[in-house]
């Protein structure tokens, strides 16, 4: 069943999210959060190089949107996550999320699954990717 939880001022994702996965024993969801944030580091995965790059932005942002999983790898619940994030100039920008700082707040669904999906590193692709859904 889902539940909604509050990500207060200066929290950051994915600790929090991850936290709360392993607290309430979730080793595989869906996460979907709203909210505005003073700080987001951002990433593109460029496919050619097999890495990200990415791009802290220190302002003050409305969530768009953020959707995303958990999964688990070695054991430990991982947090895969997007987000578009909206400027004061009503401009979006948005990517791979790689840790947002709240401000004033978040508010974050957390909705477990029946299955149990498992990353591993893949050499190929460069990156974390699920390798296993039972």
């Amino acid at each position: 069943m889902a539940k909604i939880y509050l990500v207060t001022a200066n929290k950051e994702v994915p600790k929090v999210i991850l936290d709360i996965a392993k607290s309430e024993q979730i080793q595989t969801a869906r996460v979907e959060m709203i909210g505005a944030v003073k700080e987001v580091e951002i990433a593109y995965y460029d496919h050619a190089k097999k890495k990200y790059e990415s791009k802290v932005l220190k302002e003050d942002m409305e969530v768009i949107s953020m959707l995303g999983n958990v999964s688990m790898m070695r054991g430990e619940p991982i947090l895969h996550i997007h987000g578009s994030f909206g400027r004061r100039d009503y401009s979006i920008v948005g990517g791979h999320v790689v840790k947002a700082v709240a401000e004033p707040f978040l508010e974050a669904v957390i909705t477990p699954t029946q299955n149990k999906a498992y990353r591993e590193y893949d050499e190929n692709l460069g990156l974390n990717a699920i390798k296993r859904i039972e």
